[in-house]
């Protein structure tokens, strides 16, 4: 009976969702924005490092260059260019209210490239954020746009390609349009996680999250292990998709939990708001994806959580179990393509026996509140916890730790960097007295739960310098005196440069970040693209005329400190 039940529940499910699919969007009115075969590398809502990913990552046969095609009519509405995240990406708004988005882009071609290349010189920037007027980049179905690469933040040759909402800006599942892309094999069960949702719920005997294998049976997953639990816990599963044709793990669509043939959990990603995309954190579990490195989706909805990809859930996902009692649970995990795979597991009723076992925690310094503004002030450091920026209450914890040798102050200990936050929090230290020079060069630190150190900036306000840091964790003033350090690749003095298409250099600093950088030839500024990942620069020639030239870079850190480079060459 509980098998028939299930069944009904998955099929009524999908034939909601098949519905919507059928109706609510155009089907032949995209072309593809390639014209090779399309395979992918990632896919939408896959989960990615602090964000939902909101497009597809389409394959370009493991190289730059390929044609890159408006998919229908429309006009340029945004024109980005970025060292980091998406690179070089055009926005395209189309009549029929949505917008079309293509990221990692190698170069522009058409008219494009010539109205970004005035920008550029104009404003003497290689960055740019550019809103055309609707009527000066008009473009049509098939018009090659760009060439696909690799710029940005992305690991390696491929097309990111979006549909948005026009209006709303949320990013749409583009699938819903009709690309045509070949999937027949059903989702991956990795494992499941059971945790206990406060201090006196346990997990077999344990109140601490674990994780547990599965097995394939019948094409069906299973829990081999007993699970005994007590208390009010959670599920989480760690899942993937594969399409035909590629090897690459990506997300799945749809995620189903049933307690007692009852739907307590379900997710699907068929769209969301950017703004939200950092709540994925509140999806995931958090810390174990710091400790472990894998991604297991709880299926627990927090307080504070805003995401929209909740379609249906019972209690936000907790179960409460008492001692003697048996919960039948079963997971339906889907992808777009209505490829389904179940797991079934059994989770028995039993009060631990705690005998002999220390139940001591933490001491909590702080219970934060996630519907309050939050300020915790301690002895020469002011936290402030916006409302919003947690997605539950916090029993926060707090230390001071010996100062590093080359900071001005004790390390404040926030809490931990395995909770996450929604908005960024304001940190304010006061490091008592320090000359002017040394205030021009100070940071606030961040240290991370691996000992990393990055910088958060800071200016002064009365005797504190404050800073907002998107994570938790450790929090310090440090000092930067060094310059930043430029690398010529390919020129030195008085070298001949006939032979060579472009001037390359690479520059890093050592703490506080690279702020700004200028190149000049001649005494003219210069584009140079950045790559940030390579922390590459590169000048191209452009009709530089034949003779002796000198190329000249100065590269300035976030506190001000400069290195300059000035070297002779010829052409």
């Amino acid at each position: 009976m509980q098998k028939l039940l299930v069944f009904l529940c998955l099929i009524l499910s999908f034939q909601t969702g098949s519905t919507q699919k059928d109706s609510l969007y155009p089907k032949d009115y995209f072309r593809s924005p390639l014209d090779i075969p399309l395979l992918l590398s990632g896919n939408f809502g896959e989960l990615r490092n602090n964000h939902f990913h909101s497009g597809l990552d389409i394959k370009t046969q493991g190289a730059e260059g390929k044609n890159v095609y408006a998919v229908a009519d429309g006009y340029v509405s945004r024109i980005r260019i970025m060292p980091n995240g998406y690179g070089k990406i055009i926005y395209i708004n189309h009549p029929n209210g949505y917008t079309s988005t293509y990221a990692h882009l190698q170069q522009f071609k058409g008219k494009i490239a010539e109205e970004i290349k005035c920008y550029q010189y104009e404003n003497e920037t290689f960055e740019m954020d550019f809103y055309p007027q609707e009527t000066l980049l008009p473009v049509k179905k098939g018009e090659i746009i760009a060439l696909s690469g690799n710029s940005g933040s992305s690991g390696g040759p491929h097309l990111h390609f979006e549909i948005r909402d026009t209006k709303t800006e949320f990013a749409l599942n583009p699938l819903f349009f009709g690309f045509d892309i070949k999937d027949n094999i059903t989702p991956i069960i990795k494992s499941i996680m059971v945790f206990p949702v406060n201090d006196t719920s346990y997990v077999n005997n344990r109140n601490v999250a674990q994780e547990f294998g599965v097995i394939k049976s019948n094409g069906n997953y299973l829990v081999p292990a007993e699970i005994n639990a007590y208390g009010q816990i959670g599920i989480g599963i760690n899942t993937y998709d594969q399409q035909n044709g590629a090897s690459n793990l990506n997300g799945v669509y749809t995620v189903l939990l049933f307690s007692d043939n009852q739907i307590i959990y379900k997710t699907e990603l068929s769209s969301f708001s950017l703004e939200h995309s950092k709540a994925l954190n509140s999806l995931i579990d958090y810390e174990w994806f710091h400790r472990k490195k894998t991604r297991i989706q709880r299926c627990v909805i927090e307080p504070n959580n805003p995401l929209t990809i909740y379609k249906e859930e019972k209690n936000k996902g907790v179960i409460a179990i008492a001692d003697g009692n048996t919960k039948l649970l079963n997971f339906i995990i889907g992808d777009f393509h209505n490829n389904t795979s179940m797991l079934a597991l059994t989770i028995h009723g039993k009060k631990p026996d705690l005998t002999g076992i220390s139940t001591l925690k933490e001491k909590i310094d702080t219970v934060l509140k996630y519907s309050e503004t939050n300020i915790v002030d301690k002895h020469n450091i002011i936290i402030k916890f916006p409302k919003g920026s947690l997605y539950d209450d916090l029993n926060m914890l707090y230390s001071e730790k010996p100062a590093l040798k080359s900071s001005l102050t004790p390390i404040y200990q926030v809490h931990n960097g395995y909770t996450p936050i929604h908005e960024p929090i304001e940190v304010s230290i006061k490091p008592g007295r320090i000359s002017d020079e040394l205030r021009k060069k100070a940071i606030i630190a961040n240290i991370d739960q691996n000992g990393t150190i990055f910088s958060r900036g800071g200016e002064w306000r009365n005797n504190y310098l404050t800073a907002k840091s998107k994570i938790l964790g450790g929090f310090t003033i440090m000092i930067d005196t060094v310059s930043p350090i430029i690398n010529l690749v390919n020129i030195f003095a008085n070298k001949n440069m006939s032979a060579n298409s472009s001037i390359v250099a690479t520059m890093s600093d050592n703490l506080s970040g690279i702020k700004t950088y200028r190149g000049e030839i001649d005494g003219k500024w210069i584009l140079m693209d950045y790559d940030a990942k390579s922390a590459r620069l590169t000048h191209y020639f452009d009709n530089l005329p034949s003779g002796n030239h000198t190329f000249k870079l100065v590269v300035t850190d976030f506190v001000g400190n400069s290195k300059i480079v000035e070297i002779p060459f010829i052409r």
